[in-house]
C-alpha cells in the first residue's frame, strides 16, 4: 500500500537516465539540423569554384581586385555611377573585391559585389534595424538582407563578407564564368577581369588619336600589375595587359600591323596640354603590340592608380 500510495502521489514514473539521455541526443541533433538548415550565403555559394560565379551573368564589366594594393585605381574608377570615394568605408573594411556592372540602360540590374574582409556584422544588423529607411527583405535564396528603396542598394553584411547589389544581392547558380584567357592574365595581378562589347568605346578613344580604323573587339580581358619602385615620390604605379579578343585571327593580325605603325607615328606626337590623351597614348602605343590567336595584345608603359582609373573609365560605357 505505501508503494501504490507514493505511485499515485508521484505521478507517472521518472524516465530514465537512459531514456533521458537519448532525448537529449535526439534534440541536440534536431538543433544542429535546424542550424545547418538555416540558409547562410557559404552554404548557398558552397561548390562554386569560378571565383566570379558570386556575379550574375550578363553584366559588361568584371572585376576582381586586392583593395589594399590597388586602392589608388579605385578611389576614381567608376563602378555603376559610384567611385571608390564614395564607398571609402566599406573599401577600408575589405580586403578583396568582386563586381559586376551592367549596362547603364539595363531594366533592372545595374550591379553586384561581394567583398571578404572585417565587416561589422551583428552590428551592422543592429544599424540598419534602427534606420527608417531600411527595411529587412528574404532573397529568393532564403537568406535575410536590407534594402534602402531610397539609396536602391541591398546589403547583407557578415564578419568576413559582405554582398551589395541594387536588387536582390544573391545570385542563382551557376553564376558568370569567367573568359579562359582571364587565368592567365590573373597570375601575380592585383586587379583583373574582363568587359564585353568594348569596341564603340575603344574605336572612340582611336579615333581620337587619328588612327583610321575600328577594332572589332567582342571583349576585353586585362591584368595589372605592381610596378615596384617605378615612379618617383610614394605614389603607386602599375602596369596592365589589355588582350583585345577579335572574331578571327586574320583581324588580330591586321590590328597588330596598324597599330604598330601607330605606335611610330604617335611617338613624336606632341600632348601639350591634353594630357588625357597623354595618359591613353601610353596605354595604347607604349610597347609593340602582339598577337595571340585571334586576339591583340597591348601591354601599357608605367602608370599611376588615377591614369589606369583614367583608362578604364574611358573604355567603360559608364
Amino acid at each position: 500500500m505505501v508503494c501504490q500510495n507514493r505511485k499515485e502521489i508521484l505521478g507517472k514514473p521518472r524516465v530514465s537516465r537512459k531514456k533521458f539521455g537519448n532525448c537529449a541526443a535526439g534534440l541536440a541533433l534536431c538543433f544542429l539540423a535546424g542550424c545547418a538548415s538555416v540558409p547562410r550565403p557559404e552554404n548557398y555559394y558552397a561548390g562554386r569554384k569560378d571565383a566570379f560565379a558570386f556575379m550574375a551573368p550578363g553584366a559588361e564589366l568584371y572585376i576582381t581586385a586586392e583593395v589594399r594594393s590597388v586602392r589608388p585605381i579605385l578611389e576614381e574608377l567608376l563602378l555603376a555611377g559610384m567611385t571608390g570615394a564614395d564607398l571609402k568605408e566599406f573599401l577600408d573594411m575589405s580586403d578583396t573585391l568582386t563586381a559586376a556592372v551592367f549596362e547603364a540602360a539595363g531594366p533592372d540590374r545595374h550591379f553586384y559585389a561581394a567583398a571578404e574582409g572585417k565587416f561589422p556584422g551583428v552590428r551592422g544588423g543592429i544599424f540598419f534595424g534602427a534606420s527608417r529607411d531600411w527595411e529587412k527583405r528574404v532573397s529568393a535564396a532564403g537568406i535575410d538582407y536590407w534594402h534602402s528603396e531610397r539609396s536602391r542598394l541591398s546589403v547583407f553584411l557578415g564578419a568576413k563578407n559582405a554582398y551589395f547589389s541594387d536588387g536582390d544581392p544573391f545570385v542563382p547558380a551557376p553564376g558568370a564564368q569567367s573568359p579562359p584567357a582571364l587565368e592567365g592574365l590573373r597570375r601575380g595581378a592585383v586587379l583583373s577581369g574582363w568587359m564585353e562589347n568594348p569596341a564603340s568605346a575603344i574605336n572612340r578613344i582611336v579615333t581620337a588619336f587619328g588612327v583610321p580604323i575600328e577594332i572589332p573587339s567582342n571583349r576585353l580581358v586585362f591584368g595589372v600589375y605592381p610596378a615596384g619602385d617605378a615612379g618617383e615620390g610614394p605614389e603607386e604605379y602599375y602596369t596592365a595587359v589589355l588582350r583585345f579578343e577579335t572574331p578571327t585571327a586574320a583581324q588580330a593580325s591586321a590590328l597588330v600591323r596598324i597599330f604598330t605603325m601607330a605606335k611610330i607615328g604617335l611617338e613624336r606626337a606632341d600632348f601639350s596640354g591634353y594630357r588625357d590623351m597623354e595618359t591613353l597614348a601610353r596605354a595604347f602605343f607604349a610597347k609593340n603590340p602582339v598577337q595571340d590567336g585571334n586576339a591583340l595584345i597591348l601591354a601599357t608603359g608605367v602608370m599611376s592608380g588615377g591614369e589606369l582609373a583614367l583608362l578604364f573609365n574611358a573604355i567603360s560605357l559608364y
